[in-house]
């Protein structure tokens, strides 16, 4: 299991498990793309929306945490994968 962080800028966005990180990169990019826009972020509560306006130079992580399960080894035990998603 792990959770994933959206970073943006100093603003830190985890995303619910049911999150499509594929779908919301997509979005990101697209946003990108175009020269900026507003992505909707996916959150924990059904009644609480958070809005992102995404643009070109806005630096912008996806972090994934890895939580061990207790057969997992020490050495996996909060590894963390980092990918930058700006400038694309």
């Amino acid at each position: 299991m792990h959770t994933t962080d959206l970073i943006i800028g100093e603003y830190v966005h985890r995303l619910p498990r049911s999150a499509d990180e594929d779908a919301l990169l997509a979005e990101l990019t697209d946003a990108v793309q175009a020269g900026g826009g507003v992505v909707m972020l996916p959150t924990h509560q059904a009644h609480s929306r958070v809005a992102v306006l995404i643009s070109p130079g806005v630096p912008v992580f996806i972090e994934r945490t890895l939580i061990p399960d207790e057969q997992d080894d020490a050495e996996t035990a909060g590894s963390v994968e980092v990918a930058e998603w700006a400038d694309l």
